[in-house]
């Protein structure tokens, strides 16, 4: 038990600030839990919060959020893209991935032959814009198709199945038009979550009647990235006319994020003014700590100290009341944020870099309103005579 005489020999105001706590037990406690609450609360909605807001830009992310979505506009001279067209995107948008597609309808026979009509999308590589669930899209696809888990789910469609379908084509200048039925083997089925305006069916581009494109779609890395690449797009091709039409869905993740931030700020406000009460709790505590201990205090400042010492021990007293309830709450908003994490991101240890700021915050601005609340009782016991401290 040396060691524990030479800390104190070290640090005598700490001995004596912890003693002080340790003899008002009953209010001291009173005070760190009130610390731990605010602490709790700050912590607690601010990382599950942080959560949130991190499940909804995944989710938008998965529907489309990074890309950008390129049509022919009004002033355009023609209602598709052709190759020259693909060719001025491409150089504009630098190293962001190129999709072009054409979208349509068709029909699918089932196995009882009955007809239905469902959407399809040509394109050259499915694995550049979706996520597959099942099965593999291999690099020459051109005798297979890849469908959506929609579709799979309605009508027991597996990888390796077989499906046919009916397209019409143009039958010279006539208005009538001729029925082809081809069957193309199942190579994949999508993931559930998918971009926005996703089809029933994909099929390679070369099963389109003709090389025009309806829509190119510009994959990008970020949100950020995806706002740049519209915008350079706007400068180039609508300048004087709008040539181009240019959708990104990066205004709902800016809208989403502004709105999670200020219901999370005024939670975190809300939950703040416990830590007032905390304060007043401390301030409260320290008051009484300071009339009962007028005697003592007159000896310490007879013996030698200082007003400084005599601030610095009871602003102590005040901090590791402070520590004690940030320590404790900010373990309880870990375990809270642990739970959030594995609801709504699916890994109870996936903290982002927000999350872990609420939760410093909650613990610095804990101690900080201990820190506060203890000045006003160090700076009176400080400033009292020793020798009317004495009298008691």
């Amino acid at each position: 038990m040396s060691w524990l005489y030479r800390i104190a020999g070290r640090f005598p105001r700490l001995v004596i600030a912890r003693r002080n706590i340790s003899r008002a037990k009953a209010r001291s406690a009173l005070a760190v839990l009130a610390i731990l609450i605010g602490v709790v609360a700050i912590g607690s909605i601010g990382a599950g919060g942080a959560a949130f807001k991190q499940s909804q830009l995944q989710t938008l992310q998965g529907q489309g959020a990074t890309n950008v979505y390129v049509s022919p506009g009004p002033d355009m001279d023609r209602s598709y893209f052709d190759r020259e067209d693909l060719k001025a995107i491409n150089e504009t948008v630098g190293p962001a991935g190129v999709v072009a597609t054409r979208g349509g309808d068709l029909a699918v026979l089932d196995r009882n032959g009955t007809r239905e009509s469902v959407s399809v999308t040509y394109l050259d590589d499915p694995k550049r814009v979706y996520e597959v669930g099942r099965g593999t899209v291999p690099d020459d696809w051109r005798r297979s198709l890849v469908v959506s888990s929609a579709f799979a789910a309605d009508r027991d469609v597996e990888p390796g199945e077989r499906v046919t379908v009916v397209s019409e084509t143009e039958a010279g200048t006539e208005t009538a038009a001729d029925e082809t039925e081809r069957t193309y083997r199942v190579a994949a089925v999508l993931e559930d979550a998918q971009a926005v305006g996703a089809s029933d069916v994909y099929l390679p581009i070369e099963r389109a009647e003709a090389r025009e494109y309806g829509q190119v779609r510009v994959t990008t890395r970020s949100t950020d990235r995806a706002e740049a690449v519209a915008t350079a797009l706007r400068e180039e091709f609508n300048d004087r006319k709008q040539r181009l039409l240019v959708l990104e869905l990066t205004s709902l993740v800016r809208l989403l994020t502004t709105i999670v931030n200020g219901i999370n700020t005024f939670l975190a406000g809300l939950a703040s003014i416990s830590l007032l009460v905390a304060g007043v709790s401390i301030t409260n505590t320290m008051l009484m700590a300071v009339i009962k201990r007028r005697e003592e205090i007159g000896v310490l400042r007879a013996v030698g100290y200082g007003k400084r010492d005599i601030v610095r021990i009871l602003l102590l007293e005040a901090s590791l009341l402070g520590v004690l309830g940030a320590v404790i709450g900010v373990s309880i908003s870990v375990a809270v944020a642990l739970v959030a994490n594995a609801v709504f991101l699916g890994d109870p240890f996936a903290f982002t870099r927000t999350a872990l700021l609420y939760l410093a915050g909650a613990a610095a601005f804990g101690v900080a309103t201990s820190l506060l609340a203890g000045a006003y009782p160090a700076w009176r016991a400080a400033n009292e005579r020793p020798v009317e401290a004495l009298r008691g």
